[in-house]
């Protein structure tokens, strides 16, 4: 046993601040835990420790957290101790909690709470019911829904909310139109639980004293990611005993987009004086190396609890920041190394992740992996970019040029950019370039010749090039990329949004002379992309109905490369971790404008760094479609 540290009586071995933070007796107690601290080890032997030791009845313990699979590997673990005590911890997700009181309160049922497709279907509806237009529909409603909670749990007015998805006198209407659906249907949604147990507790002193007497002791786990209203309910119930545990690390707050806010964390002790305050200050995951590097980058953020994380392990690799020309390079290097890795017995494919920012961004390493037949798994369903309406733009474009177009590809692209040409000049048995023209003639608007005559010359002149050239001369000579800045600045959204897209298509077309061997190339990885999103599907249905390994446990089922985004990869471990397009723009991403905005970029590459246990990869290009690019700051971060 290593110095510093001793038994309990099972012989396992706790830090001092392990043994300080599960020992500690009444009273709120804040536990700061780092990366791969131990944390759920400390929250079960906490629990352990009040029954056994305090005589707490079991059935006074509420431990609560945000997924079923943390709460069912922790209920799991305190389990395995074969405690004799009366009475039964409750262990849960925030979700089933507060459900659980509307039950008892209301007597509502589980076929009550409207699912995620239903809320879908609900939004969809109101979409096409107020005629607002958008050329993602599903992603302008998984936007809405997104507003729609953060509305209902930062208990916004409606009257005063702006939302960034669509004007706001829309969003107040598919608000509107939205809640009265539910109560139409007799159904809640998963924010609804939270304000009606909020206003439960509030109005009925009596029922918040129930709740009180019944769970006298409280430990939240993953604490930094609480938001407002989840914490008041806390609070409300811990009332005057106080006997609050919160675990967590602020410097792995990465859900501000689900309502997260560090802030609540770094204000415990504010709410609360005197509480205790325990550091888990030892990571026993990752070499010194990895630990340290990743100290140096957490450290330029302001807003943060101030610890300084040791590694329990020796000495390993340095971490190595790898400089790539482009993506195609970075894809091959690493499908290179990871097969060199295996090939040599050092690791198998399921001990390896890449990691990256978006889920946009593994297009080109996916398809080259299946080109080397290295098995890999996706934590996310990786969008087809070929499902966008860029890519369906760009394809008409070079399917009328290539003469295998139709009167739809033409509506498509007539006025993308904007040509004033009408709908009602087309046949709807046939392209006819003429009969469009004899149209304006018969109307005597002579001078859409021109423009009918450019729009033939240019599919013309398409057709000589070979693909990459020809998504180019449409972007540059045919006006598109000034037909997306238009789009962006009519529907206010980013123009770096769509030219992310149109950037991710050009770039794929490179390679290929006639658009069919494109199309042939895209629907092949389609294929495979299908095969990869259902497995995910099923993999993600598995985690919802508790089948599936625990957090923690990845490869475990299946010997494969694990890819994922940063925020996907928060609560697991690899021995080999690579970071990929570590690259100013996309690590810390271009949306990110504030100073909490770029904390919590620098977070999410902190949380990214620390899944690495032996060795971490950061990969940075020089180009990206073939225009230069800067590293990402937090390279330089690190590395001082």
């Amino acid at each position: 046993m290593k110095a510093g540290t001793e038994q309990n009586n099972d012989g396992l071995a706790f830090s001092p601040a392990q043994k300080e933070a599960v020992t500690y007796g009444e009273g709120p107690l804040l536990v700061l835990a780092g990366p791969g601290s131990g944390k759920t080890f400390v929250i079960t032997q906490r629990v352990r420790y009040l029954i056994e030791t305090r005589g707490v009845s079991p059935s006074r313990i509420l431990v609560v957290t945000f997924s079923r699979a943390a709460a069912r590997e922790m209920e799991e673990r305190f389990l395995a101790f074969g405690l004799r005590a009366k009475g039964r911890v409750t262990f849960g997700t925030f979700h089933s909690f507060f459900f659980g009181i509307l039950r008892t309160a209301y007597g509502y049922s589980a076929d009550q709470v409207a699912d995620d497709e239903a809320r879908m279907n609900i939004v969809l509806g109101l979409i096409r019911e107020k005629r607002i237009e958008s050329e993602d529909v599903k992603s302008l409603a998984r936007n809405l829904l997104s507003e729609i909670a953060s509305v209902k749990e930062e208990r916004a007015e409606l009257a005063h909310y702006y939302a960034a998805c669509c004007p706001a006198e829309a969003f107040r209407e598919i608000f509107t139109a939205y809640e009265e659906a539910l109560g139409s249907m007799r159904k809640i949604d998963y924010e609804d639980m939270l304000l009606m147990t909020y206003e439960l507790l509030s109005q009925r002193e009596d029922i918040r004293r129930a709740c009180a007497a019944r769970w006298q002791w409280i430990l939240v786990d993953e604490f930094q990611d609480i938001n407002r209203l989840q914490y008041e309910i806390v609070r409300m119930i811990a009332g005057e005993r106080k006997n609050l545990t919160i675990v967590g690390d602020d410097d792995q707050s990465i859900y501000r987009f689900r309502g997260a806010r560090p802030e609540i964390m770094l204000g415990f002790e504010r709410d609360y004086p005197g509480a205790k305050r325990v550091l888990l200050d030892v990571n026993y995951r990752s070499t010194p190396e990895i630990v340290l590097t990743a100290g140096r980058l957490i450290r330029k953020n302001k807003r943060r609890f101030r610890k300084e994380i040791r590694a329990f392990r020796g000495p390993g690799k340095p971490v190595n920041t790898v400089v790539c020309p482009d993506p195609s390079a970075e894809a091959g290097y690493i499908a290179d190394s990871i097969r060199e890795r295996v090939r040599k017995g050092e690791l198998r494919y399921g001990e390896i992740a890449v990691l990256y920012r978006t889920n946009l961004q593994p297009r080109l390493l996916s398809a080259k992996l299946m080109q080397e037949n290295v098995p890999f798994r996706m934590r996310e369903m990786l969008p087809d970019l070929m499902d966008h309406w860029i890519a369906k733009d760009i394809s008409a474009y070079l399917r009328l040029a290539w003469d295998q177009g139709t009167v739809g590809d033409l509506i498509r692209i007539m006025n993308r950019p904007n040509r004033y040409i009408r709908r009602d000049a087309l046949r709807e048995d046939g392209l006819d370039f003429n009969g469009i023209r004899r149209y304006y003639f018969r109307m005597g608007q002579y001078w859409m010749k021109e423009r009918i005559d450019r729009l033939e010359t240019d599919l013309r002149l398409l057709r000589r090039k070979n693909v990459y050239e020809a998504v180019r001369y449409i972007r540059e000579d045919m006006g598109y990329d000034g037909f997306l800045k238009a789009y962006a600045e009519e529907h206010a959204i980013e123009e770096t949004e769509l030219f992310e897209v149109i950037e991710e298509v050009h770039d794929s077309s490179d390679g290929f002379q006639v658009p069919e061997e494109w199309f042939s190339h895209l629907k092949e990885f389609r294929k495979e992309l299908l095969l990869k999103r259902e497995n995910a599907g099923k993999r993600a249905e598995a985690d919802r109905e508790g089948t599936a390994a625990a957090d923690g446990e990845a490869g475990a089922e299946e010997d494969t490369v694990h890819l994922m985004t940063f925020h996907a990869s928060k609560g697991l471990e690899f021995p080999l971790v690579f970071i990929i397009d570590a690259n100013e723009g996309v690590v810390p991403h271009r949306k990110a404008g504030t100073r909490d905005e770029l904390e919590e970029e620098r977070r999410m590459f902190y949380v990214a760094m620390t899944r690495a246990k032996d060795e971490l990869v950061v990969c940075t290009l020089k180009k990206r479609f073939k225009r230069e690019v800067s590293e990402s700051p937090f390279i330089a971060e690190y590395e001082k």
